[in-house]
């Protein structure tokens, strides 16, 4: 793959089922694209004029309700599937195995290749220039790890902040993978790692499977090799299964629950306010105990209320440290502050934003 950008002048975009396939640091890696995507990834979309896709199903998130490549005029279609390979029109179909169609492609590249001129394209610079403006986003949002929400009344630490600790230090351990959860915990999640390899993080790719990652713990007590399963969870998609917490000690599940507490379901609450400037029936006044609720378990143990970045690396270091079933807790904030987010910078064919999409989805025409 890296080969073929080269050879190309490309840059790569990922889905979230793939971080890390290309290193999150290689220059042309622009990284997540689609509905929620990263600003560098939804600039290459836009401003793309051929498009070859490897293995994407091409669901709603990853290509913007169809109409994430507004300038394409070809695309080529690696993948094992028919159905998906002839997914757009204008396509030249290469059905069947990836690695071995990049291969011959990059081999006639490589015979066809003809001298340049050693300096890099205005479009490749482009893209990297997007690229900085991207983590320089990230980094203001990293800088100020916590805001005073109106909720817990008090200083908690923001999603992003949270998740950007864990991550991080997940990618210090060989053996620990990351496993999102449902609504914006995963949309935080997949803007967030920075993986440097394939296995890091799985998420449910949009699918609004809340409990996904909760659930998923049980994989370390049956894995081949063992690993440390690192499970980022939202209060809602945590409720909806902390039967977990009895299966994940009966069979001997290793790894760790981050409960991110926003005391609502924030990605609803985040359509509801951009599409409608209001909010509706998204949060309670029903206050949950959660490390009252995980230490009544036997064999599960428990940290928090974490309020800082500093206790939530030593949480995780000794949640690692231990043999069985960890679960941490963090109040986070949700609000009105624009550094408590990642942003939205694609589009997505529901409520009222449905109409413009669509009518964009068939000017395109792909």
């Amino acid at each position: 793959l890296e080969q073929l950008l080269e050879l190309v002048d490309g840059v790569a975009i990922t889905s979230p089922l793939v971080s890390g396939v290309i290193p999150y640091d290689h220059p042309r890696n622009m990284t997540v694209a689609g509905s929620k995507g990263s600003i560098c990834g939804n600039y290459a979309q836009d401003e793309a004029d051929l498009l070859i896709a490897i293995g994407s199903r091409f669901v709603c998130q990853s290509d913007s309700s169809r109409t994430a490549y507004p300038r394409v005029k070809r695309v080529i279609n690696i993948n094992a599937d028919l159905e998906a390979a002839t997914h757009y029109g204008q396509t030249i179909a290469l059905v069947g195995d990836a690695a071995a169609t990049l291969e011959k492609l990059n081999q006639v590249l490589l015979s066809r290749r003809q001298a340049g001129s050693g300096e890099d394209s205005a479009w490749f610079q482009s893209c990297r220039t997007k690229k900085r403006e991207w983590d320089a986003f990230k980094a203001e949002r990293y800088t100020q790890p916590t805001l005073q929400d109106t909720v817990w009344n008090e200083q908690v630490l923001t999603q992003p902040a949270a998740i950007k600790v864990a991550a991080d230090w997940a990618r210090t351990k060989t053996d620990a993978v990351n496993f999102f959860d449902a609504g914006d915990v995963q949309a935080n999640g997949f803007q967030v790692v920075e993986d440097d390899r394939l296995g890091r993080t799985f998420t449910e790719t949009g699918a609004s499977y809340m409990g996904f990652a909760v659930s998923a713990v049980l994989a370390s007590a049956m894995a081949k090799d063992p690993f440390f399963d690192l499970a980022y969870t939202g209060d809602g998609s945590f409720t909806m299964n902390p039967q977990i917490l009895i299966d994940g000690v009966e069979h001997g599940a290793r790894g760790a629950i981050l409960i991110m507490d926003n005391r609502r379901m924030g990605a609803i609450s985040g359509l509801q306010q951009a599409q409608y400037s209001q909010e509706h029936a998204t949060n309670d006044q029903v206050l949950v105990d959660y490390v009252a609720w995980a230490r009544a378990f036997a064999g599960v143990h428990v940290w928090g209320p974490i309020h800082t970045t500093d206790q939530l690396q030593a949480a995780l270091e000794e949640a690692y440290g231990q043999e069985g079933l960890s679960v941490i807790y963090v109040p986070v904030y949700y609000g009105p502050d624009e550094l408590a987010g990642l942003g939205a910078f694609g589009r997505w064919n529901v409520g009222n934003w449905a109409e413009d999409t669509q009518a964009l989805r068939h000017e395109i025409g792909l």
